[in-house]
């Protein structure tokens, strides 16, 4: 009995840690930091084929409980000349409001032109939460824009955005 209750364990042990999943179809590589589930919609073939209630569109949706709202990125894959199209810059009824201001910044593998904002809830007629936008430079064709932001009202305070940028760190081209 003792054996099997320390096999149940260390598997679980094993599960709760970092996962590295390798996305063919979107030229991906990510790992998911512990607490962090991700879950890859879309077309089998081509990144416009199909999608879900978050973009008609394929992509990898994270996401990961915490106790003062959720924190969520979305990741759409992008194919050559579809960085101005229109439903890229929603994520369900969530608008981003577009800003000026562009900073630029790198992680292992894609240099962005990160925008800080807040989504408009087109469903509601109100502002939403406090966003971040990363589009990646084309790599091969094809680029990627990330959402990342926190379920609560207030803006992003220095630890959400850790914890949110650690997640977009853990995303690389294949």
């Amino acid at each position: 009995m003792r054996k099997i209750l320390l096999s149940l364990f260390v598997c679980a042990s094993v599960f709760s840690f970092a996962q590295t999943v390798k996305s063919k179809l979107l030229k991906l590589k990510y790992t998911t930091p512990e607490g962090w589930t991700a879950s890859e919609f879309g077309g089998l073939k081509h990144w416009d084929e199909s999608g879900n209630a978050m973009c008609r569109c394929s992509g990898i949706a994270f996401s990961k409980p915490h106790k003062n709202g959720k924190f969520n990125v979305v990741v759409y894959a992008v194919p050559n000349g579809g960085l101005d199209s229109a439903k890229r810059e929603f994520v369900e009824s969530l608008h981003f409001v577009n800003v000026e201001k562009v900073e630029k910044t790198t992680n292992k593998g894609f240099s962005f032109e990160k925008r800080r904002s807040n989504f408009y809830d087109v469903k509601t007629k109100t502002n939403s939460y406090n966003c971040i936008r990363y589009i990646s430079k084309p790599t091969e064709g094809h680029s990627y824009i990330i959402y990342v932001w926190q379920e609560n009202m207030d803006l992003l305070n220095s630890t959400s955005e850790r914890e949110l940028t650690e997640m977009v760190n853990g995303i690389e081209p294949l």
